[in-house]
């Protein structure tokens, strides 16, 4: 990557995108468009939020820079950047097509979309976790170690 968007960035521009939400879900009765979002961008909103939580309850300062993120950890597990970068594409594009489901569904029935996509976060980050506190990845307070 050639530009470092950083905290600062990644912020703004997840609030534009929960700001389209909100507005859209003002023109849409159903207020799909409120459910659609958090599903397309549910991998790293799960992410995100998995990874604060894990370190708040290790003790970590959350405040600091760190290298703990579950597609941090698959690259210094010995996934390259395309093969992460591929993995959350994939991920991302399951995610829209359950959007596309969701859409079709009676409002009622629309939150159980979210189910299998839970399902696979929680799997998922058992299965890094477990195999980065094997490697001892996970042993180093900040979480520093290891490429970027």
């Amino acid at each position: 990557a050639r530009i470092f968007m950083g905290d600062v960035g990644s912020q703004f521009l997840g609030f534009g995108f929960a700001a389209i939400a909100v507005i859209a879900a003002e023109y849409d009765p159903s207020r799909t468009s409120l459910l659609i979002m958090p599903l397309l961008f549910f991998h790293f909103i799960f992410d995100t939020t998995f990874t604060y939580f894990r370190r708040l309850f290790a003790g970590q300062n959350v405040t600091q820079a760190h290298r703990a993120h579950l597609y941090q950890l698959m690259h210094q597990l010995g996934a390259s950047h395309l093969r992460v970068s591929v993995f959350y594409f994939t991920v991302t594009v399951a995610q829209g097509i359950g959007a596309l489901v969701l859409i079709q569904m009676d409002t009622q029935y629309r939150i159980v979309v979210f189910a299998p996509y839970v399902v696979f976060q929680v799997v998922y980050a058992a299965v890094v976790i477990r195999m980065s506190s094997a490697r001892g990845l996970l042993d180093v307070g900040d979480a520093r170690r290891g490429p970027n």
